[in-house]
Parts: C-alpha cells; sequence; structure tokens
C-alpha cells in the first residue's frame, strides 16, 4: 500500500462499514495506529432496507458531531415516518404510530459519510482484501500479497468474514451461518410504477421464519423479502414478485433483484479470541426477529474499540472483556431468537393468525424495543 512503510499496526480493522469504521474511527480519535482493510472502494452498494432507528441515531449524534446536519447535507435521508403498518399481502393486521421517526436512508451514502469521519481521524485505508490470517502471530495477509501485524485484529468483514472463518477453523467459534442466517432478496422500484405507502411496510405470513418489507425513498421503494427457512432464491423470488405484483407494479420480472445473506440470529456468544474481536455482521449481530443491523454493527463496532483500549498492555485478555462488554446484548439476542420461533417461525396461516391476537397487545412494547433506547454504551 503506498504511503505506508511501516507494516505494524496498533489495530487492523478488516472490513469498513458501519462497525468497521465506528471501530477504527474511536481507536483513531484516541491516537492508535488503525489500519483499514476495506475490498471495495466507496460508495459501494450494500444490500440493506436502509432504516435507522432512533438508537441507531443518538449512537451517531454521539460519534458524530451534527450527524443529522451533515446526513440532511450529504442527502443520505430518503425518508422518514412516525406512522407504520404491519400486514399480509391483503390485509393489514395492525397500523401503529411511534414516538420516534424511523428514518429512510441511502445505504451507500450513509457509508460513505463514515468512511469520511474514518480517514479524517487519521486511519489509514487501503482498498484490499484480506484473504489469510495468521491467528498465532497475529497478522493478516491481503490479496495484493502485503503482509500486516496488528496487535489487535477486529473483524468487520460481513456475513461470509474471514476472520470468522479463521476462527472456525481452530473451532474457537462456529463458522459464518452455522447458528440461523436467512436468504435475503430485495430490488428498487420507481415509486411510480406502483400503489406505495409513504410509510414503512412489514409483510407478515407470506413466508415462514422470515418477512417482506416495503421502504419509501424519495425516488425508489426498496422491496425485499428473507426467510431463515427458505434458502431457494428461486421459491423467495417469486414471492417478491408476486408482491411486487400486488402492489400494483406491472412486469416485475424486469425489475433487478439482489441477493444476500442475512446473519439472522447467528450471533456468537463468545465472538472473538484473545486480540482478535468479530463485530457486526461478521459476529452474526443481526436482530433475530426484524433483521435490524446498522445499530448493532455501530455498537458492536465501539465496543470492540473500548475492549481494546482497555487491553493496550494484555492484549490476550480483549476477547474476554468484550465478550463481557457485549453481555446485554447478546442476551437479548437469544430472547428475540425464540420469540421469531414461536411466532415467524411457525406456518406462514399460523404465524398471521398469531401476529393478529399479539399485535394489539405487544406493539408498543415491541416498537419500544426496535426504536431505542440507546444504552449509551
Amino acid at each position: 500500500m503506498a504511503g505506508i512503510m511501516n507494516k505494524d499496526f496498533d489495530a487492523i480493522v478488516v472490513g469498513g462499514g458501519p462497525a468497521g469504521a465506528t471501530a477504527g474511527l474511536v481507536l483513531a480519535r484516541e491516537g492508535l495506529k488503525v489500519l483499514i482493510l476495506e475490498k471495495k472502494s466507496f460508495p459501494r452498494f450494500k444490500l440493506c432496507g436502509g432504516m435507522l432507528t432512533q438508537k441507531t441515531i443518538e449512537f451517531g449524534q454521539e460519534i458524530i458531531p451534527g450527524f443529522m446536519s451533515q446526513m440532511d447535507t450529504r442527502g443520505v435521508i430518503e425518508a422518514s415516518s412516525k406512522t407504520y403498518v404491519i400486514r399480509s399481502t391483503d390485509k393489514i393486521l395492525y397500523k401503529g404510530r411511534s414516538k420516534y421517526s424511523f428514518v429512510l436512508i441511502n445505504r451507500e451514502k450513509y457509508d460513505l459519510l463514515w468512511m469520511d469521519q474514518l480517514k479524517d481521524s487519521g486511519a489509514k485505508v487501503s482498498i484490499d482484501r484480506a484473504v489469510q490470517v495468521d491467528i498465532q502471530d497475529s497478522r493478516v495477509i491481503t490479496s495484493a500479497g502485503k503482509t500486516y501485524r496488528g496487535r489487535f485484529i477486529i473483524g468487520a468483514d460481513g456475513s461470509g468474514s474471514r476472520i470468522r472463518k479463521a476462527l472456525a477453523g481452530k473451532k474457537i467459534v462456529q463458522p459464518p451461518g452455522s447458528r440461523s442466517s436467512a436468504l435475503a432478496l430485495e430490488t428498487f422500484v420507481d415509486r411510480n410504477a406502483g400503489g406505495f405507502s409513504a410509510h414503512p411496510e412489514l409483510f407478515l405470513g407470506m413466508v415462514r421464519d422470515g418477512y417482506a418489507w416495503s421502504f419509501p425513498g424519495s425516488r425508489k421503494q426498496v422491496m425485499g423479502i428473507c426467510s431463515a427457512r427458505i434458502k431457494d432464491g428461486r421459491i423467495l423470488k417469486e414471492l417478491l414478485l408476486e408482491l411486487l405484483g400486488a402492489r400494483g407494479v406491472a412486469n416485475p420480472e424486469h425489475h433487478k433483484i439482489q441477493a444476500g445473506i442475512l446473519p439472522y440470529g447467528d450471533y456468537e456468544k463468545k465472538p472473538g479470541y484473545k486480540n482478535l474481536l468479530l463485530v457486526g455482521d461478521a459476529a452474526g449481530l443481526a436482530e433475530p426477529l426484524l433483521g435490524e443491523g446498522i445499530y448493532y454493527a455501530h455498537v458492536s463496532g465501539s465496543l470492540s474499540a473500548r475492549a481494546v483500549l482497555e487491553c493496550l498492555t494484555k492484549p490476550d485478555r480483549c476477547s474476554d472483556l468484550y465478550a463481557q462488554l457485549m453481555g446485554r446484548i447478546i442476551s437479548s439476542m437469544r430472547k428475540r431468537l425464540l420469540f421469531r420461533k414461536m411466532t415467524l417461525g411457525l406456518p406462514p396461516s399460523l404465524a398471521e393468525k398469531s401476529f393478529r391476537i399479539l399485535l394489539p397487545l405487544l406493539a408498543r412494547k415491541l416498537e419500544y424495543k426496535i426504536q431505542g433506547p440507546h444504552a449509551g454504551i
């Protein structure tokens, strides 16, 4: 990498999305020598519904001065709504109004905002792919043939994390997707092409152990579907096309549909080993009920940085401290995964009936859990 002569760093962060950017930003601001290895130049596409909850916004305001105004200025925010609807394909199951707005964003611009903050912090960013991790010697080897050594290594490299695979190869953690993951499909549709609402909609009872979504943007509607039970993309594609047709979209098969893996309950109870830590999707930290990942990416990135800062003189104890700091989040993940299996995990017709009964009783509590509060950690 041009301009970097010394290949030893205090921390190497593999991945520059919200989790990696947060970890790198916090560490660089504390004066540590930080290297970010990111395989793609920003802005880059990321499969994501693109919704920010209130707790995510509160976190962003803690880390980035003028967070909301910067998002406004840079065109990150596509839409916002306090109203939301939960429905089946043809029936409204529940219509609610949140205390706080659900903010719909352009994910490419959002990630670029964090990457720019990261670069301004003094962290070094290299567009290079990590292809091998030497756990014992704390080294990362890249596709460009470069070798870097870090006192700490943070794996923020997504649901197919090479860092997690390296740890899994040593029987330290489970391989990516072994606990629970979902196949997700998503497409972007011109808002004038169908009968779309100006508020977010979730569709339950369409697919077992999953759901579909319709989120408004300034010009495009984000439509998607995911399932932890159905791993055949052809089946999910047909269901998504049916949903597009039901919303009045002509020739839905002409729209480009992209697929990805959502770590939908794939969390690790102890996401790391000694001086190697896993954050965000690499740690399986997508919320197991509705799949929210951005908040948990940010918070795990922040907590990993905190663990590093407190273990500078004792790197081998870092993962133990990180696991302690993550304890409340992992406990929440466990409970929400259980709730999902008891509701969305039912056959679709039973899931729809159960939500007809449960939503009027639990909607406010679920809304509170989804929107916040941010724990200030």
